[in-house]
């Protein structure tokens, strides 16, 4: 709870950075817990990079944005219920620069094995939780088979923003649609063996699902659904 409070706290500018946090004493007030509880909270901020203890004890909020790593993001997610819209849409913009580029170099190098994935989603029942997992497991696999190391450790730094998003990305019968559609067009460049067609197609399908994102969530709320 305290931890969850604090994430909350300073990514809603009520504790910024720069600025001292309250003491162990005045958190535990506050949050009419024990200090022990509120330390080991407090750690966890610590280890993830949100806060820094300086000297004589004092924590200072760190610049998280600019001084964070991928641990800030998997602390958010941990802590965020339901998760902040506008990181949402970051994320998302995010992957229409990386997917392209692993989808046409998966087809570069392993265009058969592109395919035999793209094979099972004909057999897919039309439900968000078959959805999800699918296709959580043909973007890894194009990661991987793309040959980039560091594209299945991007990828599986987000497996759980990932899961946070699933209502939104697949809640929709539209948005089911468009997502066959997509592995039906994938599945045609990967049998031909065209990396670029691949790679356009991929684009198109993550600009589609970052507007339709925009659009239908957007509008509606500063933050995203809670997981399905």
């Amino acid at each position: 709870m305290v931890e969850k409070a604090l994430v909350d706290g300073m990514l809603k500018g009520e504790f910024k950075p720069g600025s001292p946090l309250l003491s162990e004493r005045d958190l535990a007030e506050r949050f009419a817990v024990s200090r022990t509880t509120v330390r080991e909270a407090l750690q966890k901020l610590q280890d993830a990079g949100w806060i820094s203890v300086q000297q004589r004890h004092v924590t200072i909020v760190k610049d998280f944005w600019s001084q964070g790593d991928l641990e800030i993001l998997s602390s958010i997610t941990r802590n965020s219920d339901p998760f902040p819209f506008e990181l949402a849409t970051h994320l998302l913009e995010l992957r229409v620069q990386f997917a392209p580029d692993y989808a046409r170099r998966a087809v570069e190098n392993n265009a058969a094995g592109v395919a035999a994935v793209l094979k099972k989603a004909e057999k897919l029942r039309n439900c968000s939780s078959a959805l999800v997992n699918f296709d959580w497991e043909l973007h890894l696999a194009m990661a991987v088979m793309s040959g980039n190391r560091i594209y299945p450790l991007m990828l599986n730094s987000f497996a759980g923003v990932y899961s946070k998003l699933r209502s939104a990305l697949f809640s929709r019968d539209k948005h089911r649609l468009q997502l066959r559609d997509y592995y039906r067009e994938m599945l045609a460049a990967a049998t031909a063996g065209n990396a670029l067609l691949a790679e356009n197609i991929t684009r198109a399908a993550m600009l589609m699902r970052l507007n339709d994102f925009k659009l239908y969530f957007g509008s509606l709320n500063p933050d995203c659904p809670a997981p399905a």
